[in-house]
Formats: structure tokens, C-alpha cells, sequence
């Protein structure tokens, strides 16, 4: 018998031993714990979001809803309203635009002092070009008499060094 509780008490302590070698384990690894815990977070958090959004978009639809129905009509008597006030006031404008271009197209005759200045110019511009065609054929019979010079110039210059051509 005391064999036997020596055998147990002995099974026992290394039972004892073996759970106190593995308590520092149990104690610093709460890698099951937290993955529980996150596991847990996250089906909460994507149930509340998911219930959230689901709100969400049903005011969403319910806004548009009374939007679409309240809101409609009344935009389309004010924009009739609107409109009919802005063609009136454009069809103004332009009945306003086409007599101020009536008005710029009639055509007046230009004043005597007017004609009279216009016909003294182009007199001056007749002028001007006849004294220019004059002067052109000045320099040209100038350049022609001076060519004519130097040929004689260089044809005298061979005769009194005897240079053939």
C-alpha cells in the first residue's frame, strides 16, 4: 500500500510538475484568445456596418423618393414660368439688336469736305508715284552712264599698258 501511494503520490507530482512547466505558456500565449476575440469583433462590426448601410440606402431611397415625386412638378411650373419670362426678355434683346443694325447699315454719303480730302490724297499718292517712276529712271541712266564710264576707264587703262583682251 505504501508501494501503491508512493507510485501515485510520485504519477502525481510529475502531473503537478508538468502542469507548473506548462502554466508560464498558458499564461503569456493568448494567441487562441485573441483570434477568438477578433474573430468575434469582426462579425459584429460587419453585422452593425452591413445593418448601417442597409439603413442607409433605404433613406437614400426614400429622400429620392419624395424628390422625385414632390419636387418634380414644381420645378417644371417654375421652369415654364421661368422660361416663358427669359424668351419674352431675349426676343427683346434681339428686336432691340436688329434695329440698332438697321440703324448701322444705312448708308450716308460722305461730306464734301470728306471728298474733296479723298481726292487730294489720291492727287498727292498720282504724284508720289510719278516722281518715283522719275526717280527710278534718273538712278537707271545715272547707273548706265557710270557703267559706261568705267568700261571707257578700263578699256583706256588697256591701250596704255597693252593688254589684250
Amino acid at each position: 500500500m505504501v508501494d501503491d501511494f508512493l507510485h501515485v503520490s510520485k504519477i502525481m507530482i510529475s502531473q503537478v510538475g508538468r502542469e507548473l512547466y506548462k502554466v508560464p505558456h498558458r499564461i503569456l500565449d493568448h494567441r487562441v484568445f485573441i483570434n477568438g476575440e477578433i474573430d468575434i469583433f469582426l462579425d459584429n462590426f460587419e453585422l452593425k456596418r452591413n445593418d448601417s448601410e442597409v439603413e442607409t440606402l433605404f433613406q437614400v431611397t426614400e429622400i429620392v423618393g419624395s424628390l422625385k415625386y414632390d419636387l418634380s412638378e414644381r420645378c417644371i411650373a417654375l421652369g415654364n414660368q421661368r422660361l416663358t419670362e427669359l424668351s419674352t426678355a431675349v426676343n427683346n434683346l434681339l428686336n432691340g439688336v436688329e434695329t440698332l443694325l438697321e440703324k448701322a447699315k444705312v448708308e450716308r454719303k460722305p461730306s464734301v469736305e470728306l471728298q474733296e480730302a479723298r481726292r487730294a490724297r489720291e492727287q498727292r499718292k498720282a504724284e508720289f508715284l510719278s516722281n518715283l517712276q522719275h526717280n527710278y529712271k534718273r538712278i537707271d541712266n545715272s547707273f548706265e552712264e557710270k557703267e559706261e564710264e568705267i568700261a571707257e576707264l578700263y578699256s583706256d587703262l588697256q591701250l596704255k599698258l597693252n593688254i589684250n583682251k
